[in-house]
């Protein structure tokens, strides 16, 4: 159903259809072969009058497009033309939150595996993405709500949330993206207890049979890099680039080498501000080795100035803290030397400050005359001397380790065993990292993917995969525009509000562009008067450039 007006007189009958941009959405579904894939791997059941792809497919399109995705529905997709997100004529009534529900049970119970496999060769091979690097990050999808009783093999529970909620229940969501446009190539869910260093060996095995070949450059953070993970990529033939871990002997050994000024920089990179964020990046001269693998120590100016801000704020912070536990001494809980350590002991270690503020707790006695006996004292009753501890704190900063600690600011070292490329092209590949955090912050603000307050488990991790199909169809929908300006050589489109300039569209800008379009009906008995919807140039150069017909929206 769509908006009904039925006019004054009640000889018309005036209904609007929302369109907005669903049918560039359907034509990312089709060209994808969606249906198909999941009518391949999932039972169908012929007695169900909306079918089972259909069902999975609106969702996408209310995930994609609508303000609060997954709940209420139907009212959203009263509002809809049912054509432009595949729906024939009446099924609209037949969408319902129980209905997905059902829906995203048959789809975890079924091939569910098969069929992102299936859809990631299908996107390889339709808009041949480059896969010779990929990137592989985790996220964590909290959870709403009481789960009494969970019996699927991804266990909610509790871990380090990344969304800075440790009270609630979690899951780990894992991705692997390409590149080429970030576009989504394997994914897993976890249990919410899941450590990122025990998931790459698994991850690079399924991107490794994804593509048939170990010819690719495998990018991840640093909990990618220990021995075994390393080792274990190396041993198929794999290459890799990661952060070395600052635990690692090396780490230690560089920088006390660097304080010693034992070495020399030479410029690596430059970026223009305006094309990217604005840095330099300097490389550390020499060859550099952890493990067996090569390291490239490399310094950058942007993050030298964040880290000084960073330690200048821990230590405002500190000394704050330490200025307030100085005045509650000699009171309550602070009446003993052990507790008062402890706290501030409890406090630098909060803000890593232990080796650049240090404090002394110095101990004076006072004594207080009391009588024996309580009550009224007695000019001849006898007193005693009571002896107690009063301790004072005073902080001091110690500025030798301030000054060692301020030469390290803004070095970072990659370990790769990758040697056909140089410390520029591997600096580049990793930088290409942030893509795919980015990926994940669009599932949580745009996809609204968190808080998920559905009841039962199984429609909670299926709804989680869900999302990551429309990430991949969004991210699709960008790339091909990108690809287009690029070789039309457009350098923007005023896309932005009042008409202002865009040099990398996103799905939410075109969502926002094309939201006012709608088309109408208008009955007169058995007269219906179409008007179809109605295209701005803009929309029409748009639609060209992802290489859409016209027609989609008529």
């Amino acid at each position: 159903m769509s908006l009904i007006q039925i006019s004054t007189n009640k000889k018309f009958t005036h209904i609007r259809k929302v369109v907005g941009i669903h049918p560039v959405i359907q034509f990312f579904i089709d060209k994808l072969n969606v249906h198909q894939m999941i009518s391949t791997y999932f039972p169908q059941d012929e007695r169900l009058k909306l079918s089972f792809e259909k069902s999975i497919c609106t969702l996408v399109h209310n995930i994609l497009g609508a303000s609060s995705p997954m709940y209420e529905i139907a009212d959203w997709c009263k509002r809809l033309d049912g054509s432009c997100i595949g729906l024939e004529e009446g099924e609209s009534q037949h969408i319902g939150d129980d209905r997905i529900g059902r829906a995203l049970e048959k789809f975890y119970n079924g091939r569910h595996k098969d069929f992102f496999f299936r859809l990631a060769l299908r996107a390889i091979k339709i808009f041949k993405l480059n896969c010779s690097s990929v990137h592989q990050d985790t996220t964590t999808i909290t959870l709403s709500g009481k789960y009494e009783s969970w019996s699927a093999m991804e266990m909610a529970t509790y871990g380090h949330n990344k969304d800075h909620r440790p009270d609630l229940k979690q899951l780990v969501l894992g991705m692997t993206i390409a590149h080429d446009g970030a576009v989504p190539l394997h994914h897993q869910v976890y249990s919410g207890n899941q450590t990122d260093d025990t998931l790459h060996v698994q991850n690079f095995q399924k991107v490794r049979q994804l593509l048939q070949h170990s010819d690719f450059i495998y990018v991840a953070d640093s909990k990618l890099a220990t021995l075994s993970n390393l080792c274990n990529i190396q041993s198929f033939g794999g290459r890799f680039i990661s952060v070395m871990p600052r635990t690692w002997r090396e780490d230690s050994e560089f920088k006390e080498l660097l304080k010693s000024g034992g070495v020399s920089w030479g410029t690596l990179l430059k970026k223009v501000e305006g094309e990217d964020e604005g840095d330099t990046y300097f490389l550390a001269a020499g060859n550099y080795q952890a493990k067996g693998f090569k390291v490239l120590w490399i310094r950058s100016a942007s993050k030298e100035i964040l880290d000084a801000k960073s330690r200048a704020e821990r230590l405002r912070r500190a000394t704050i803290e330490l200025n307030a536990l100085s005045l509650k001494l000699n009171k309550r809980s602070f009446k003993e030397a052990s507790h008062i350590k402890s706290k501030a002991d409890e406090i630098l270690k909060r803000h890593q400050c232990g080796s650049l503020v240090g404090y002394t707790l110095a101990t004076d006695r006072e004594y207080q005359k009391t009588y024996e006996r309580p009550g009224r004292p007695d000019p001849r009753a006898k007193t005693k001397i009571k002896w107690k501890n009063v301790y004072s704190l005073s902080i001091n900063i110690h500025d030798e380790n301030l000054k060692n600690e301020s030469l390290c600011d803004g070095i970072f070292p990659l370990i790769t065993n990758v040697e056909d490329k140089g410390p520029e092209e591997i600096l580049q590949l990793y930088k290409y990292q942030p893509f795919l955090e980015k990926k994940h912050s669009q599932l949580k603000t745009w996809q609204r993917i968190t808080p998920v307050f559905l009841k039962k488990d199984i429609r909670a991790i299926a709804y989680v995969h869900m999302h990551v199909l429309a990430l991949t169809i969004s991210t699709l929908i960008e790339r091909t525009i990108r690809l287009a300006m690029k070789k039309e050589n457009i350098k923007t489109l005023p896309i932005y509000p009042e008409g202002h300039p865009c040099p990398c569209p996103t799905f939410y800008d075109l969502q926002r562009l094309f939201r006012d379009i709608e088309k109408y009906e208008v009955h007169k008995g058995d007269e219906v008067i179409l008007f179809p919807a109605e295209l701005t140039p803009l929309h029409k150069q748009i639609l060209r450039l992802l290489g859409m017909p016209l027609s989609a929206y008529h």
